[in-house]
């Protein structure tokens, strides 16, 4: 059919892309589906690996103090090009593995971003600081990204059924609960907008955390947790640290806490439950979140049971 001039102007004005996705930092246009793909963050790499994509590279080192890719996403590295850590990304890295696309953290590479918009078109999602939400669509735009948008869509309608399941066994009426990450130095707690403080909500137990400003997670003193007073405390710890709250509990102040005169203190790898934030974590996270006894108000399970 032959165009007219003004349908030929506006074509040429207007150039249609194939895959169009919206990000914190504007619009990701892409003429085709991107094959080689840079990943920032934790929840990217476990994505594309549910997504059935081998990352070209991601940032995986243990550069700035990082702890590295958590075990179930390190096994899944082989021929993944480590790029430097998510604290520190290494421009010259990700230059050489000419990437398609790269996919940051809107959080935590703010600053970087236009660097590495100049190395390839860059989407930045909040992750770190992401809800439940926030990354089930995020699951749904790199499939997107990749191609693999069907696929995608199958693996969010999966975990909504999963989730409805675990919710099952939650039981109606338990006391509010604190979730927090205790490292040797910190104790950050994590409110209903942050990932897995949106997600015990969704489970079906109340969080007592809210945010602070359009802060999702921050630090809390022993006499701020008091004060919380939670009749269920998540605590997500490393297996090669000796957190915070072991020395808490010599404290007199511990023994005032409600979670700990009912016995419903849980501690969980917080590799898993705190850094990893994709689909395949999830699994693992619903399944324990049962297994433990958590959901149910039960006292915890002797794997998951905090050790003073």
């Amino acid at each position: 059919m032959k165009k007219t001039p003004l349908l030929l102007a506006a074509l040429l004005a207007s150039p249609a892309f194939a895959i169009t996705v919206k990000h914190e930092r504007g619009t990701l246009d892409l003429n085709a589906s991107a094959k080689r793909v840079v990943v920032l963050e934790y929840s990217f790499l476990d994505t594309l690996e549910a997504l059935g994509v081998k990352a070209a590279g991601a940032a995986i080192g243990t550069q700035g103090g990082d702890r590295g890719a958590p075990p179930y996403l390190a096994a899944r590295t082989k021929g993944t090009a480590s790029i430097g850590s998510r604290a520190q990304p290494n421009l010259e890295a990700i230059l050489a593995v000419k990437p398609d696309v790269i996919l940051a953290d809107a959080f935590v590479h703010t600053n970087l971003y236009p660097q590495l918009d100049r190395i390839a078109p860059t989407a930045a999602f909040q992750s770190r600081r992401g809800s439940y939400d926030d990354i089930m669509n995020q699951v749904l735009d790199i499939g997107r990204i990749v191609g693999k948008e069907s696929a995608a869509k199958r693996i969010v309608d999966e975990q909504a059924r999963l989730l409805q399941k675990a919710k099952a066994f939650a039981k109606r009426g338990a006391p509010g609960a604190v979730m927090a990450v205790a490292t040797e130095n910190s104790f950050t707690v994590h409110s209903t907008e942050a990932f897995v403080g949106s997600l015990i909500e969704k489970l079906g137990r109340k969080n007592l955390v809210k945010p602070q400003g359009t802060t999702t997670q921050y630090e809390l003193s022993l006499e701020g947790l008091v004060a919380l007073n939670p009749g269920t405390l998540v605590l997500f710890t490393g297996v090669d640290e000796k957190p915070i709250v072991r020395e808490w509990a010599k404290n007199p102040l511990w023994q005032k806490i409600s979670a700990v005169q009912r016995g419903r203190v849980y501690e969980f790898d917080r590799d898993l439950w705190t850094r990893a934030r994709g689909p395949i974590a999830l699994k693992m996270m619903l399944a324990q979140s049962i297994d433990s006894g958590l959901l149910q108000d039960k006292a915890p399970a002797k794997e998951f049971a905090f050790k003073p």
